[in-house]
């Protein structure tokens, strides 16, 4: 007779059955069915024959034949017009893979087709079984971008022009030029909002640099223009939040009213949010919309499809995504109204709109049973104004639609430099002052997709060696999206004085979590390239400066926070400001544009304080 199983075995055995994530059989089969070198050659022609085709305006139509006999391959469309958002499908093995995809008419802004063909660069055949074939043998840090959102202001509370806007990103470049880093910075929906970059690389030291030299140009544009900058989770002064005239902007727009007019819960949560911020009575969705974040990018292994879901599953709905988020939250301001629950507005106001649901996973089209019918019919509906958006597919209301603005992040197969790049992107961190926590938080996610990759490496998506390893568990285990938002809800009320919760049900302070990290990542970091143990100190032991000072010197006013050198960086940031509402005459819960004003004015002259010399 066989002895009775304990608990943790059959837990043991729950973790590795009941997750959605595609099985190792269902990938290996697939690649057994096709080789994954095949689909990399044939996606490689197919990429190049659609550019040469498109660098013609003349040629409107989507010559299907002509492109086959250049891939190489039998090739069709989802759906047999061309009018609407399609997918173009390659055929070898018995198996069809998507080769790109194209959104309809309406948003492609006077495009022809092939011009506005996207790329799918990820390989569903790459698993953990012929991973280390590709171009990477083993795992090693992969290279990371970084986009920060920030708002636009004048001192007075007055609002740019658009003209204005742009000779502030001009001046930005060509100081962003001098200092060595990336000049890129482009435009958001809002007129008065810009997003700066951190270039793709390795290393916490290259990005606290990098982002140390964005503050300076945003500090030498300001100086140069007059516009202050508000580095804030969300924008924070009272505004009519005027959307530029971009065709991109007009498209997301309509996508996001014709989606959210259809549920009379989501258009009631517009009206409540226009109430409690007193924003003007017409305001719409997007103008509602006023987060301001911070976007991740890290480099996917192989283009591994299943190593992108893996990711996304574990790392970005983990404790760790949590933690990361909580420390770089702050701002309880919007329209000039200081919140009277949150001290991070960011995620009450994502979830005004119906493209804000959380996802539990995004779509496979190969490796789901119906994903491929899925992300088809979200961008031949025009539900998804970008083919990348269709992979975000939520049905909790009853019907699909794409949660574009999801706070857990994405997977990109989209990139389109002749590296074919795909990445697993985070949503879910805000924007923060402070470039020592911003650069802390980035490398975290380096050194953590370190430890995903390499277990994918060894087991696929088989959880039940991860739940074994219980610290392991703790740090990239997937919360169920119930608790996920949960520890949001406690850290947008909360800050940095949350406590955590990881995937084991253990509660932890922050601090006590990037301290468990460090002391594991020493451990079983030891034989992946580009990470010394000096590199893992230098991050978590910065973060526990940040958060349990050894001095006990905290910071307790904006200035202390930005530029005092014995506490910047140190306490509650959003916290600080809402005492700093306080001091300036405001009550919490109130609309006082004067004394958001005058903090928005002192964040911005403690930054230039720091900067300008």
């Amino acid at each position: 007779m066989e002895a009775p199983q304990s608990s943790d075995d059959v837990a043991s055995e729950d973790i590795a059955m009941e997750h959605p994530l595609p099985t190792n059989e269902t990938v290996e089969a697939y690649s057994q069915a096709v080789n994954w070198r095949a689909i990399e050659e044939h996606k490689r022609r197919f990429n190049q024959q659609i550019k040469l085709l498109a660098a013609n305006p003349e040629n409107k139509s989507l010559p299907l034949d002509d492109l086959a006999a250049a891939t190489g391959i039998p090739l069709k469309v989802v759906y047999p017009e061309h009018e609407h958002g399609n997918v173009i499908l390659g055929e070898l093995g018995g198996e069809t893979f998507v080769l790109g995809s194209f959104v309809s008419e309406r948003f492609r802004f006077g495009k022809t087709i092939l011009q506005s063909i996207v790329p799918y660069n990820f390989n569903p055949a790459v698993n953990h079984t012929n991973l280390h074939e590709t171009d990477n043998p083993k795992t090693r840090m992969r290279a990371m971008g970084a986009e920060l959102e920030l708002g636009l202001f004048y001192e007075d509370g007055s609002t740019p022009t658009d003209e204005a806007v742009r000779e502030y990103t001009a001046i930005y470049r060509n100081h962003a030029h001098r200092l060595g880093i990336t000049p890129t910075v482009d435009r958001e929906a809002c007129q008065y909002q810009v997003e700066v970059h951190v270039a793709p690389g390795v290393g916490y030291h290259r990005v606290r640099q990098s982002l140390d030299s964005i503050m300076q140009s945003l500090v030498m544009a300001s100086q140069a223009t007059g516009l202050k900058t508000a580095i804030l989770a969300a924008y924070p002064i009272e505004s009519d939040f005027k959307l530029t005239e971009d065709p991109k902007v007009y498209s997301a727009t309509d996508v996001m009213q014709t989606i959210n007019h259809k549920f009379p819960e989501y258009e009631q949560r517009l009206v409540n949010v226009i109430e409690r911020y007193d924003m003007l009575p017409d305001s719409n969705f997007v103008q509602a919309f006023r987060l301001q974040g911070c976007h991740i990018h890290l480099d996917i292994a192989g283009r591994s499809e299943a190593l992108g879901l893996f990711t996304f599953y574990t790392m970005l709905r983990s404790a760790t995504a949590i933690a990361n988020a909580a420390l770089l939250k702050g701002s309880p301001f919007v329209n000039g109204t200081c919140d009277p629950e949150f001290v991070c507005t960011r995620e009450f106001l994502r979830s005004t709109t119906v493209t804000g649901r959380m996802i539990g996973l995004p779509l496979s089209p190969h490796l789901m049973s119906d994903g491929l019918e899925r992300y088809a019919a979200l961008i031949h509906s025009e539900r998804a104004n970008a083919v990348t958006r269709g992979l975000l597919c939520e049905d909790g209301l009853g019907t699909d639609i794409s949660a574009m603005h999801n706070p857990i992040g994405r997977v990109r197969p989209d990139l389109g430099t002749s590296k074919r790049i795909c990445t697993i992107e985070s949503t879910g961190m805000p924007v923060n002052i402070s470039a020592s926590r911003q650069a802390a938080a980035l490398a975290d996610f380096e050194f953590t997709h370190a430890l995903v990759e390499n277990y994918y490496r060894q087991y696929g998506s088989d959880l039940g060696p991860m739940y074994e390893d219980q610290t392991l568990w703790e740090i990239i285990g997937p919360l169920s999206i119930e608790k996920y938002q949960e520890l949001q809800d406690q850290s947008d009320r909360e800050g940095t004085d949350m406590v955590l919760e990881t995937a084991s049900g253990r509660k932890l302070s922050l601090a006590e979590f990037y301290e468990m990290k460090r002391l594991y990542m020493h451990k079983h970091l030891m034989d992946v390239d580009l990470i010394s143990p000096r590199d893992i100190d230098d991050v978590y032991m910065s973060l526990n400066r940040m958060l349990a000072p050894p001095s006990g010197l905290v910071a307790q006013t904006i200035e202390q926070y930005i530029a005092d050198p014995k506490t910047r960086s140190t306490g509650n940031w959003g916290k600080i400001m809402r005492n700093a509402f306080i001091e300036e005459g405001g009550t919490p819960g109130s609309h006082n544009p004067e004394a958001v004003l005058k903090i928005a004015n002192r964040i911005h002259d403690a930054l230039a304080a720091r900067y300008s010399s």
